[in-house]
């Protein structure tokens, strides 16, 4: 049996900064959702389904790369890759580095080849970094919370969309 997670982003605008770029989280939404290195989840797998959503909140702009702490902040890298003259940019959230058991460095290194920069990376580059951290409050759901909330709402138990009828 594989292990399922789905992890869904909600980015709470909570700030000038998070309202003024509302197109790029609408992109990186979609993207989450459509993400292929996942093959879709079969209906078999639907008992072991757990859903996690990160509300994300307290953004904090144009900081230091390392003016962050692990496990507490997520981070988000924006910056010009010196060979393409593009601009590149990544997230991780809060709990993707202590996860991984990165030190702040690390994570930023990680997080800049995330972003597909593949050339060195210098303290000059880092430099150029702009950062804006922020934190996040996770709620997650199990399938079967899901269907028991379905039923006592709705009376029913959830369907799926272009799924075969049961006999």
């Amino acid at each position: 049996m594989r292990f399922i997670y789905v992890q869904v982003i909600f980015w709470l605008l909570c700030s000038e900064t998070a309202a003024a770029n509302t197109g790029k989280y609408v992109i990186y939404f979609f993207s989450a959702l459509r993400d292929r290195r996942f093959p879709p989840i079969q209906q078999k797998e639907l008992p072991n389904l757990e859903c996690t959503v990160s509300l994300l909140t307290n953004y904090e702009p144009d900081l230091h790369y390392l003016d962050w702490e692990v496990g507490k902040h997520g981070i988000i890298i924006e910056f010009t890759d010196p060979d393409y003259n593009t601009r590149r940019s990544a997230t991780y959230l809060p709990e993707v580095a202590a996860h991984e058991g990165w030190t702040t460095l690390e994570a930023i290194e990680s997080l800049i080849r995330k972003a597909g920069y593949n050339g060195a990376i210098t303290e000059s580059l880092r430099k150029q970094i702009r950062l804006t951290r922020y934190q996040s409050t996770l709620f997650t759901m199990h399938y079967s919370e899901y269907t028991n909330y379905v039923k006592t709402t709705r009376g029913a138990k959830p369907s799926l969309a272009g799924a075969k009828a049961s006999n």
